[in-house]
């Protein structure tokens, strides 16, 4: 090999090496997104569909991804190597530990869901049957009710804090790999009497016959909720985070975010879309 040819050996080694050293590694509770990023399979929800259009302008700043249980996300998180994860909240106590993208993905406001009827709800005495109860009043009501959350998971700042006033043995704090199906199926058992979860997750089981499931909306909870990719504050991940929002930028401004989230939106809730979809560039 000429000296020329050595130089340049050595220059493409130095600089794969570079980028990688500072790229940043996606960790993710669920092998079905790895397989949309790699066009294995399609994608099934909005948070699939649009990190599938933005990943092919990241891999420089990408060096590898993982799956793994939220707590294990978590711990790595807090960890001093630069590490990423998907649809994440933005809560007070994660804005002053995390970096946050631009909005990666957008659903209705979280619901509580139980079985059958909700006469057999016990109704406090000085609230309207017309007001959304707060969460903990809902569950606390009877002592069979158990409600399933998702371990080392945030509902957002006024569920997260509804949760922690639940008698402890009325919640049945669910963990796993790959969590969200089994999650479900474990409400769908009867297992447990309430489940926290999107309007978009559970309507085609509300539609079924198969089941009797009631929505109850949540005191304080907002109409929308929007998912973000969330860094720990290592310094490679600020140049990750600028990547990946100036293509999320270009799907907001082309108007293929609006469209992807019409697509996945409940009917009534895409009609709505255009009131705050703004508020995502301010």
């Amino acid at each position: 090999m000429s000296h020329v040819m050595k130089k340049l050996t050595s220059l493409v080694i130095f600089v794969v090496a570079s980028m990688c050293s500072h790229a940043t590694t996606l960790l993710l509770d669920t092998q079905d997104t790895i397989d949309v990023l790699h066009s294995v399979s399609p994608p099934k929800n909005m948070t699939e569909e649009v990190l599938q259009l933005v990943f092919p302008k990241l891999k420089n700043v990408i060096s590898s991804t993982q799956v793994l249980s939220h707590k294990r996300i978590e711990n790595l998180l807090d960890s001093d190597k630069p590490f990423c994860t998907t649809n994440r909240l933005k809560t007070t106590q994660r804005l002053e530990k995390y970096l946050f993208s631009a909005a990666t993905d957008i659903y209705s406001g979280l619901r509580l869901y139980r079985h059958g009827s909700t006469e057999n709800l016990t109704q406090p005495k000085n609230e309207s049957k017309n007001q959304s109860l707060p969460l903990s009043t809902l569950v606390n009501s009877e002592s069979k009710n158990i409600l399933a959350v998702l371990a080392n998971h945030s509902y957002g700042d006024a569920i997260d804090r509804e949760i922690v006033k639940i008698n402890k043995n009325q919640l049945y704090i669910f963990e796993t790999i790959n969590p969200y199906e089994q999650f479900i199926n474990l409400f769908l058992s009867g297992k447990v009497q309430f489940i926290i979860t999107y309007p978009e997750v559970m309507q085609p089981f509300i539609e079924s016959d198969e089941y009797h499931i009631i929505g109850l909306e949540i005191a304080g909870e907002s109409q929308f909720k929007f998912g973000y990719v969330m860094c720990n504050k290592h310094e490679e991940n600020h140049g990750f985070i600028s990547e990946l929002n100036t293509a999320l930028f270009s799907l907001y401004d082309s108007g293929k975010f609006a469209q992807i989230a019409s697509k996945h939106l409940l009917p009534s809730q895409a009609e709505k879309l255009n009131a705050v979809l703004p508020s995502l560039v301010e």
